[in-house]
């Protein structure tokens, strides 16, 4: 059956109005790599992410659906437009919070959409449920993706976000995530994030001193 075109363009200025503008101006508890002054949006994270995970794909030869690799990797933060981001730094309590704000933005999400972009609900369901091979890659990818932004940053704002030489709370969130990450692959992906954080953890007392 033909859509009516009006009909099908109201549908879609309500999604875009109503769904990803407000998405792409959430500001995430990162600083945003060349400009330490401002923090990444939820848009700017979305694409890197997607960029990052369909690479690493073909680099790996891993031969994972292109096509759900891009949906999760785009979908995956969308609840964040009604429960807010939280930083990787928060208490462990916070976190669980956060988890009930998200399941209850997604029921917001479904009720706006279920009629006329259904994709959207039913592609986080999938992605949140971790229940095939692309799903998970996406979100271990995810948890990559607070060090590359450090290590391409040079650390400029490290002091200011990590305020301890000591280090005890970056490494408090690294354990954090890298149980995530060990929790859907204890081997070669695991391998990757360690690498990515042992580059970081050797350049941390260098970004702590030139940020204070």
């Amino acid at each position: 059956m033909k859509d009516d075109p009006k009909a099908l363009l109201a549908d879609l200025n309500t999604f875009y109005q109503k769904l990803l503008i407000p998405f792409m101006k959430i500001r995430r508890d990162m600083p945003f790599p060349t400009e330490p002054e401002r923090r990444e949006t939820d848009g700017e994270h979305a694409f890197t992410l997607s960029m990052i995970v369909l690479s690493l794909n073909e680099r790996m030869g891993l031969n994972l659906d292109v096509g759900k690799l891009l949906q999760y990797a785009l979908v995956h933060d969308l609840v964040e437009v009604h429960a807010g981001d939280l930083s990787v730094k928060a208490v462990e309590a916070e976190h669980a919070k956060k988890e009930e704000r998200e399941f209850e933005a997604l029921k917001v999400i479904k009720q706006d959409f279920v009629k006329i972009f259904p994709w959207v609900h039913t592609t986080i369901e999938a992605y949140e449920k971790r229940e095939d091979e692309e799903s998970k890659f996406v979100y271990i990818i995810d948890k990559y993706m607070g060090a590359l932004g450090w290590i391409a940053g040079e650390g400029k704002t490290w002091a200011q976000y990590y305020p301890e030489d000591s280090g005890k709370l970056y490494h408090t969130v690294q354990k954090r995530l890298r149980a995530k990450v060990k929790a859907y692959d204890s081997g070669n992906m695991l391998e990757i994030f360690d690498v990515l954080h042992n580059q970081l953890e050797e350049n941390r007392e260098d970004y702590f001193k030139k940020s204070i």
